[in-house]
């Protein structure tokens, strides 16, 4: 992961010479993170120097996509700092390294020098310059340069180890206590892990400000499964794995219950089907791979999964049922998809009578 290489970069000192650095990658939390930090860390180089607005008016350049041409960017950086030992450049989307190149590039011109991949070869020793982007195309003159002369690092979403230190980080720095378990149900709400998740850790942020921020407003200084039901209720709405423990012990009436509630308090029955779909999905994949002797950590990797506990938590569910049984469910939740779509039944009928039967 390049957080913990940029971490110990930092840490030894291996970044703040005169040469480029790209932060890019699809945690955009954690480019923009440590943006920051390298700003600071080039600024607090300065003894007893400027701070803030002095660094942003007088020693920090920053350019957005294509609104300054190269020549710009390369004045920028062989101008003299006044305040600090280094004027600080940022270049935030710089075209050279979209993903997306231009249809004339299809000729090579990608691949062509330019004077700024030239000039960062021999940066001032009095200038930083740090590049940042989301998608990149490392075929392009640009990434190639700087991956050359300086240093690349890229952020991808984290996993779920490294997702809980973040977010008991957020907790703490609250002044929020949160236990093992609360913490791993506050990670499956927020629905970070999902396949194909939009949610991202400034949304992941934004949730734990919102339960620890509400833990204390009620005079407590220790979150529950209480708070997170209500506080993250947006995120979600109905406690799926209520309804699969109530399924998986044959309680219809509870099940459908809760499905009821759920519905009544705004969630999407297509979505939950969805989820119903994904979840049983991974319950017929653990029974079977555990009855090979896996264990939950392989299970996990082998099923394309991100989080360990929602397989665990799955899995325990999915010993309550035959391997028989698990696939007559998937089969009935795929007939019961293609039946909504379709427009054959309605979506909060088509659940209730599929909640019945099963």
């Amino acid at each position: 992961m390049s957080f913990r290489k940029i971490e110990n970069d930092i840490k030894s000192g291996g970044i703040g010479k005169a040469a480029p650095v790209l932060l890019y990658g699809e945690e955009q939390f954690l480019v923009s993170h440590y943006e920051k930090r390298l700003v600071s860390l080039f600024a607090g180089a300065a003894e007893g120097g400027a701070e803030g607005d002095a660094i942003n008016a007088l020693d920090l350049s920053t350019f957005y996509g294509d609104e300054a041409g190269d020549d710009e960017i390369m004045a920028a950086l062989d101008t003299f700092p006044m305040l600090l030992p280094a004027r600080i450049v940022v270049v935030k989307s710089h075209t050279g390294l979209s993903a997306q190149g231009a249809p004339a590039e299809a000729g090579g011109a990608a691949k062509r020098k330019t004077p700024l991949t030239e000039y960062l070869s021999a940066i001032p020793d009095t200038a930083r310059l740090i590049f940042t982007a989301g998608s990149v195309n490392k075929g392009r003159s640009l990434y190639k340069a700087i991956a050359k002369h300086g240093t690349v690092y890229e952020f991808a979403r984290l996993d779920e180890a490294d997702l809980a230190s973040f977010a008991r980080k957020r907790f703490n720095a609250m002044g929020v206590e949160i236990s093992p378990g609360i913490l791993d149900a506050f990670i499956f709400a927020t629905g970070y892990l999902e396949k194909d998740s939009e949610r991202d850790l400034f949304s992941v942020e934004n949730d734990a400000y919102k339960l620890a921020s509400f833990v204390l407003a009620e005079g407590r200084h220790a979150a529950g499964h209480s708070d997170l039901e209500e506080c993250l209720a947006d995120i979600l709405r109905t406690d799926v794995f209520a309804m699969l423990d109530a399924i998986s012990s044959g309680k219809k009436a509870e099940s459908i219950q809760l499905l009821e509630s759920g519905l009544v308090a705004g969630e999407s029955a297509f979505r939950l089907l969805s989820l119903f779909t994904g979840h049983f999905e991974i319950m017929l994949g653990y029974k079977e791979l555990s009855a090979e002797g896996r264990k939950p950590a392989e299970i996990t990797q082998m099923l394309g999964e991100r989080s360990e506990w929602r397989v665990k938590k799955l899995g325990g569910f999915a010993q309550r049922f035959k391997p028989e049984k698990l696939r007559h469910i998937l089969h009935r939740l795929y007939d019961t998809e293609r039946d909504i779509k379709s427009g054959d039944i309605s979506e909060r009928l088509a659940l209730t009578v599929l909640l019945a039967e099963i």
